[in-house]
């Protein structure tokens, strides 16, 4: 009996591993797991993200991606203690969004202009709260329903955990995550591990109004079929 492995059951059994630490290959499609969508508490609860895809950051911090009913989930768990911010970078086509999250939410969006991308829309903080009253609740549906994603805010939950629920209509998405620890915002740490476009760059004085994205760096996800 041949004790030769086949290159596909190669494949199947680096498959199994949870944990990446290596950089998505350039054009390479990341499959998002199916599961319970998980409370946006900013607590990643123990058997909440079970079954997730599970990523790792150059320090390793994690990234946990999940879908449920047209939308993906991403849990991050920073690897050192303390408050923790983040920025999500989503290709819009034409157009780069990014999904602020620390003390408030919002989203900017650039706009291609030939090699750069253009701001015509800065960050409107909202979503201060970190109750449960109705009122709260009430402004985090209004958010996710004009925004198309929703987030625990950084005072919520857990300081070095954050969960983000973010619409998905084609199921498939390009993107790119950057924690900002609230000790040194400028510290950036990004997924994919070899990101080096202005997504990583310090800004001190807040988001330029011209910046430089690399998408081919970024990530490809796709989200089950429904």
């Amino acid at each position: 009996m041949s004790r030769r492995i086949s290159l596909a059951v190669l494949i199947a059994l680096l498959a199994g591993c949870s944990t990446s630490t290596l950089p998505p290959s350039e054009g390479a499609a990341i499959p998002v797991p199916a599961g319970e969508p998980p409370t946006l508490d900013g607590t990643l609860a123990p058997g909440e993200w079970d079954g997730a895809a599970v990523e790792a950051f150059a320090d390793g911090s994690e990234l946990f991606l999940m879908a449920s009913g047209g939308a993906l989930y991403l849990g991050v768990r920073r690897g050192e203690p303390g408050t923790t911010g983040a920025n999500v970078f989503v290709d819009r086509g034409g157009q780069v969004a990014i999904l602020h999250t620390s003390a408030a939410l919002g989203t900017a969006v650039y706009e291609r202009e030939g090699d750069m991308w253009q701001q015509i829309q800065d960050f409107d903080w909202r979503c201060r709260r970190t109750d449960d009253s109705a009122a709260a609740q009430a402004e985090r549906d209004a958010f996710l329903q004009e925004e198309g994603w929703m987030a625990a805010n950084a005072r919520t939950g857990t300081p070095n955990e954050l969960e983000y629920r973010i619409t998905v209509p084609d199921g498939t998405l390009r993107l790119a995550v950057v924690l900002i620890p609230a000790s040194a915002p400028d510290a950036k740490t990004p997924w994919p591990t070899d990101l080096a476009d202005d997504s990583v760059a310090p800004t001190p004085g807040g988001m330029p109004t011209q910046m430089a994205f690399s998408l081919e760096q970024w990530a490809t996800v796709v989200l089950p079929t429904q």
